[in-house]
């Protein structure tokens, strides 16, 4: 009876040890893979403006082609590889993954050298970018064509051909917002109410976005706010709308993290100016030479 409960004890100790052993080893290998599953990613955005030349502007929102192509062969060298926003929202969702070293780049205003320079150089590299139009430069710009990339805006069927390459999403940047007036692009004024803002902005997103469907088969989920003025009211109208990601003119890296879809309407971005070296640039953002 003796030797019998001892080696009941011992069995039972056996068993208890390959228990701790085994929630060690998988219990500490599933924190391990939560962990680092809940903390993302870190994830730089680009902004740009317009790419081209223009002999009678120097803006600081003016590029040239050749500082452009410099600036996506130091991302390639580097190892960084260029995602769409929507994929970026997809691994929020949990319905795709992210390369190593994900970057996205951006142009605002829908110019029309993103069609003239900047389309052929993302070919050129196989690489990727989000271009925010406005929607009403888009209509004028269809109803009188101008084939001058120094200034003229894409028309509709612009906006077609950049989407059908495959190498660029749409975003909206406004119907009639980007301005600086009554008010700063879509931030609310002073003097307005809440529900008076929510309808106007609802609006005017809501017309481009009916616009984009019609003309070129999309409808965007990804809105930048025209010269970065942000207004905490902005986001609910976007949710209602269906946008799930907002660009904004924070210069900072962002974490993107699983299952946290609030953290991408409020995205940073560094401004890519003229008469700064690539290099310059890059170590800005990236830390890297």
């Amino acid at each position: 009876m003796y030797k019998r409960s001892i080696f009941s004890g011992e069995i039972r100790g056996i068993i208890c040890c390959a228990i701790c052993f085994f929630l060690l080893i998988f219990g500490l290998n599933a924190t391990l893979y939560v962990s680092a599953a809940s903390s993302g990613i870190e994830l730089p955005i680009l902004m740009y403006h317009s790419v081209g030349y223009n002999d009678r502007v120097h803006s600081a929102y003016l590029l040239s082609p050749e500082a452009f192509e410099a600036d996506l062969v130091w991302l390639k060298n580097h190892g960084y590889h260029t995602v769409f926003l929507s994929e970026v929202i997809d691994y929020v969702d949990g319905k795709g993954g992210l390369p190593e070293k994900p970057v996205v780049i951006t142009l605002d205003d829908g110019f029309l050298n993103s069609f003239t320079y900047v389309l052929p150089l993302l070919q050129k590299y196989d690489m990727k970018a989000t271009v925010s139009v406005v929607g009403s430069f888009c209509e004028a710009y269809t109803q009188h064509p101008d084939p001058n990339p120094a200034y003229a805006y894409l028309a509709w069927s612009d906006v077609r051909a950049l989407v059908d390459s495959g190498l660029v999403e749409i975003g909206n940047h406004t119907y009639d917002m980007h301005s600086v007036g009554v008010r700063r692009g879509c931030m609310r004024k002073a003097d307005e109410s809440v529900a008076s803002y929510a309808s106007a902005l609802s609006s005017d997103l809501s017309r481009l976005q009916s616009m984009l469907r019609e003309q070129v088969g999309i409808t965007p989920t990804v809105f930048a706010y025209p010269y970065g003025a942000v207004s905490s009211e902005a986001v609910y109208v976007l949710q209602s709308l269906g946008f799930r990601a907002a660009l904004t003119c924070s210069e900072q890296i962002n974490l993107i993290s699983p299952a946290v879809p609030e953290g991408l309407y409020h995205l940073g971005r560094f401004n890519r100016p003229s008469g700064e070296t690539t290099v310059g640039f890059m170590q800005k953002v990236f830390g890297e030479k």
